[in-house]
């Protein structure tokens, strides 16, 4: 029979205006893999800072190894052998693995000075413990997105973890890398450590899960063996919907040879040579394995990064690309991958970040400089209705949105002004099903109006939202093909073809 690790027995937690958890349970044995799902908001991101010591718990027990425990900060999780890797691995890039594994714990000394011997030696036994094979002395900047993984979970069992919790931990890993990543959870469950795992994209639960536990508006909705749902039945479960098409159809699908964007021999920092056209009322996509150049690519189309040689036209208009704020009123905007770092201003509300890159358009008068409160609520309003924006109030700080909403809050910031090129990177990471759908439909609705790129390492979603992919490898294009010519063989030849 299997033994129990942790039990979670009605655990509630309350927000201003949000009951964030309902009397939850959760149960965990001994080398079980479980997965943990739910919508945006649906609570999972809650339950676990609970584990971890970064919320307490308005009431509720925690049961670990079948002893009641209270978790009031980090370091008693972590004294317990709860290790927390996020996406996000927090990993300082000069540093080669041995020096992060060690990060934060009590180093084996000689004298006054660090016995590096005794660090690797003991790096190395937990390595091949685990059947790890990488090199530990290289910079972790000069690892594979998958050995960045191993590095954070070393990190973990230096400190004889018990409990392993994973948040969308392929969500940069290409094919290849999370094959490996499996591989190793699948070491790792055999060794009698538990795991949960954190992900929305639910092909991965059905392969790496041995069982899930579904949240629905802080309240626990299921638990299930893996092999007693249907992928159907779990989405039912999440959103209350019978069937959910992923990928909405186009309404209008226009057509344009009107050219909203031109880049001829574009080249920067991890790309060369770029030349395409978007044309408006078009949806192209751009794929690449990690490190292809893809986001480079964008953000110097988007003046955060220097463009070295070739041209670039907007709207037929050649331009000298100097800064973001010149490309904005040119009509160019870039909706970020990383929403909470580099889209939005967390401890502002969610009015005030619509507002933020159009106040000169809500001046009351250009001598005084001073807003018009009441236009920025008026038009924040207005957006947050238009966008369906689920928020308590317009002045709630987004760091307390879903992942959805906060990526609907630096859509609609962009929706305030005429735009002519929406360029969205990897737009879904993060968020769950139900919201992947809406912003799917967002995109539809705006390239009615604009020409969109959607860059994105999830194959199925260039495939099922564009009209072409751009296909990128070692910073350089190496083909577009048209809808009639997509399939996942061609793409993936495209993005593993040696060039440079």
């Amino acid at each position: 029979m299997a033994e129990n690790l942790l039990e979670l027995e009605n655990i509630t937690k309350t927000f201003p205006g949000v009951k964030a958890l309902d009397k939850v349970d959760f149960s965990l044995n001994k080398g079980e893999i479980r997965a943990l799902v739910g919508e945006n908001g649906a609570g999972k991101s809650t339950l676990i800072k609970i584990l971890a010591g970064i919320y307490e718990k308005d009431s509720g027990k925690i049961f670990y190894q079948k002893q009641e425990v209270e978790i009031d900060d980090p370091a008693r999780a972590k004294e317990l052998g709860l290790a927390f890797i996020h996406q996000d691995l927090n990993l300082i890039p000069y540093f080669n693995a041995v020096e992060n594994i060690w990060l934060g714990y009590d180093y084996p000394r000689q004298g006054v000075k660090f016995n590096k011997k005794k660090m690797r030696k003991r790096v190395l036994e937990l390595a091949e413990s685990l059947n790890f094979e990488f090199d530990i002395l290289k910079p972790v900047s000069e690892l594979s997105t998958a050995n960045k993984w191993l590095v954070a979970i070393l990190k973990a069992f230096i400190m004889d973890a018990k409990l392993l919790v994973l948040d969308e931990p392929t969500a940069a890993l290409t094919d290849k890398e999370i094959k490996e990543l499996f591989i190793n959870l699948k070491r790792i469950k055999k060794m009698g450590i538990a795991i949960i795992y954190i992900s929305h994209r639910l092909e991965e639960i059905f392969e790496i899960a041995d069982s899930i536990t579904v949240l629905k508006n802080g309240k626990k909705v299921a638990d299930r063996k893996i092999d007693e749902v249907s992928k159907e039945a779990l989405i039912k479960l999440m959103t209350g919907k019978e069937k959910l098409s992923r990928f909405p159809a186009r309404e209008n699908r226009q057509k344009s040879t009107e050219k909203v964007l031109e880049l001829e021999g574009l080249s920067g920092e991890s790309f060369s040579e770029i030349s395409f056209t978007l044309n408006k009322n078009e949806i192209l996509g751009f794929f690449g394995l990690v490190g292809a150049g893809r986001t480079e690519l964008m953000e110097a189309i988007f003046a955060l990064r220097e463009i070295k040689n070739g041209s670039l036209k907007i709207n037929e208009e050649e331009i000298k690309v100097k800064n973001p704020g010149q490309m904005i009123k040119k009509g160019v905007v870039l909706i970020p991958e990383d929403r909470r770092e580099e889209g939005l201003v967390l401890n502002m509300g969610v009015d005030e970040n619509i507002s933020l890159p159009n106040l000169e358009m809500m001046l009351q008068s250009k001598l005084l400089k001073n807003i018009d409160k009441k236009a920025e609520k008026k038009e924040s309003k207005r957006l947050i209705e238009e966008l369906s924006i689920k928020t308590p109030s317009l002045g709630q700080q987004v760091k307390f949105l879903s992942g959805g909403n906060q990526q609907k809050v630096v859509i609609a910031k962009w929706l305030y002004r005429d735009t002519s090129v929406f360029i969205f990177d990897e737009p879904t990471v993060g968020i769950d099903v139900g919201a992947r759908t809406e912003v799917y439909s967002l995109i539809n609705q705006l390239v009615d109006e604009a020409g969109v790129i959607v860059v994105s390492s999830d194959i199925l979603e260039v495939m099922g939202i564009c009209d072409r992919i751009a296909v990128m490898s070692n910073g350089s294009l190496t083909g577009i093909l048209n809808k009639e010519e997509f399939s996942q063989d061609k793409i993936l030849q495209l993005a593993y073809e040696e060039v440079r």
